[in-house]
Parts: C-alpha cells; sequence; structure tokens
C-alpha cells in the first residue's frame, strides 16, 4: 500500500504560515526582527512583558502584533493602551505605517486617530491610559500596554484585567522601559507565571568615571537571565560606545541606568521624575508640526 503526501498549494501553504507566525508574516513585508523580536513574535505565550532599553525596536511590536491579529484572525479586537495621548497618537502612526507595507491588506472602512475597522470586521483600537478609556469591548483577543511602568495600577487592575474573563485565548503584552520599583509592570516582570524578557544596553556604568564599558559577553548575560527564568537580549541599536557615553554624561548615571540598563532603580536614587520630563516633551512635540518630527514612517521607540 502506498502512501500518498497530502499536497497543498504554495500560495495556501505561505498564507497558512504566516496566519500561525506573526514572525514569518512582519518578515515577509521585508522586516529583519532582531533575535528578541524574533523570540517574542514566534512565542505562542499568553503573557508576556517585555522590559527593554529605550529606542530598543519595541515598535516592532507594538504595530507588527495586532496589524497580523486583525488580518489573519475576522472579527478580532486588538487593543492597544498607551500612557499619554500622545504616546496613544505615536501608536495608532506606527499601526498605520505598518498596515502601509502591506499591498494585500483588508480594506479600511474606518479609519481614526483611535480607532481602524477592516472590512473582515476586525478593529485595532489605540486609546490612553485612563481607567474609563481602557474599558473596551469583551473578549478582545490581543491586548498591549505600550510604556505600562507608566501607566497607572487602576487602568490594569478595573480596565485591562476584567477584559480576561472567559478569553482564553487573548494575548496580554506589557512593554515599558522601568519607572522604579513599583505598579504592575514591576510586579508582572517578578513573577515567575509570565513570558519575561530584557532588553539591555551592552555597555556597563563606571559611576565614578562617569564612563562605559563593555558589559559582561551576552552568553554570559543570556546564562544569568535565564537562572532567573528571564530572556535576555543585547540591544543590537545600542552597540555605539560614542552615543552611549554622551548620553550617560547627559543623563547621569542613575538615569542612564533606567532608561538603558534597563535596571528598576529605586525612586529615591532618581535626580528627576520621569513623568515630569515625559509630559514636557509631549508638549513640545505636541506644539510641532507633524511632518517636522517626521512621523510619516514608522518610529522605533
Amino acid at each position: 500500500m502506498s502512501s500518498k503526501k497530502l499536497q497543498i498549494p504554495k500560495t495556501e501553504a505561505i498564507e497558512l504560515l504566516h496566519t500561525l507566525s506573526p514572525y514569518h508574516y512582519i518578515k515577509s513585508l521585508g522586516f529583519n526582527p532582531y533575535h528578541w523580536q524574533t523570540a517574542i513574535l514566534k512565542s505562542p505565550h499568553l503573557r508576556k512583558v517585555i522590559n527593554g532599553a529605550r529606542q530598543s525596536g519595541k515598535s516592532t511590536i507594538v504595530s507588527g502584533k495586532p496589524c497580523h491579529i486583525a488580518k489573519y484572525f475576522p472579527k478580532s479586537v486588538s487593543i492597544i493602551i498607551a500612557a499619554t495621548e500622545y504616546q496613544a497618537f505615536l501608536d495608532m502612526e506606527k499601526v498605520k505605517g505598518f498596515i502601509g507595507h502591506d499591498p494585500n491588506y483588508p480594506k479600511l472602512i474606518r479609519e481614526s486617530d483611535r480607532l481602524i475597522v477592516l472590512d473582515n470586521g476586525s478593529w485595532i483600537m489605540v486609546v490612553p491610559a485612563t481607567e474609563k478609556a481602557a474599558r473596551g469591548p469583551s473578549a478582545p483577543r490581543l491586548i498591549l500596554l505600550d510604556e505600562a511602568s507608566r501607566i497607572e495600577d487602576i487602568v490594569y487592575k478595573s480596565g485591562i484585567i476584567p477584559m480576561l474573563t472567559e478569553n482564553p485565548v487573548c494575548e496580554l503584552i506589557n512593554i515599558s522601559t522601568p519607572n522604579g520599583k513599583k505598579g504592575f509592570f514591576f510586579e508582572s516582570f517578578n513573577n515567575p507565571k509570565w513570558e519575561r524578557y530584557e532588553i539591555r544596553s551592552p555597555w556597563k556604568v563606571i559611576e565614578e568615571e562617569l564612563k562605559l564599558i563593555p558589559a559582561e559577553p551576552e552568553e554570559e548575560y543570556q546564562r544569568k537571565c535565564a537562572a532567573k527564568g528571564i530572556l535576555g537580549f543585547d540591544s543590537p541599536r545600542h552597540k555605539n560606545h560614542e552615543e552611549q557615553e554622551f548620553n550617560l554624561r547627559e543623563m547621569r548615571p542613575q538615569f542612564w541606568k533606567q532608561e538603558y540598563g534597563p535596571e528598576f532603580v529605586e525612586p529615591g536614587d532618581q535626580v528627576f521624575s520621569y513623568d515630569e520630563i515625559e509630559k514636557i516633551i509631549n508638549n513640545i512635540a505636541g506644539a510641532l508640526n507633524t511632518e517636522e518630527i517626521g512621523i510619516a514612517e514608522p518610529l522605533i521607540i
């Protein structure tokens, strides 16, 4: 008796691969994910927390994940919760920029600064982190909290967690740089029930000399992280020593450790309040024309 192999047309096989794998879908659009992005995109774990250095490439996750789900899972709802109004605006621009790379993306039948509705019935929502705004529709397939450490606990506990009720397929992703040893982001990163990622700048601070030296090799760093149940990676975007030393001198050690370490420094060690600085930056950026700050293309944050 001869056995016959099931023959699947190539186009159907590719479509199935892209449906099952956000990584292969994103790569097919010309993106080349970093190792840490690849690990996240390939992981089936439904609870992920990503502690990443600033400018490490978190936008690929923020924009790519909801766009993949909206395309390949009709009538699905994906929600991005942003720390501020302006961050919500930027996140929606990232989503639209990502969609622009896919010539075969479903048709947008409704589009605004807060909501995209596709002709396959899927929604992508981007809302600022207020308790009222975060009370979204029931049974979303993805909830992504961008700059989660700057989102208040009441939003997470009262607005987000109830959306997981009787929703076994929902993927919840907390992604941020640290903001002190407090809040749900800090707690989730220290909870072994979550799949935990840490993406660092590959440098070590010599505080008394205000300079940077190479940190331990990535392989050793990964072993140390693995012993704590964490997936550790060096950020490919932070290899420039001169650039990072300039940042260190401008930011001073404690703030640099928080933003690029990325370390959960004690609030008392911080010279400046991140929230105060973020508010000033957002006010300045919001006052500028969007063409002047170049948000027509997807941002890497």
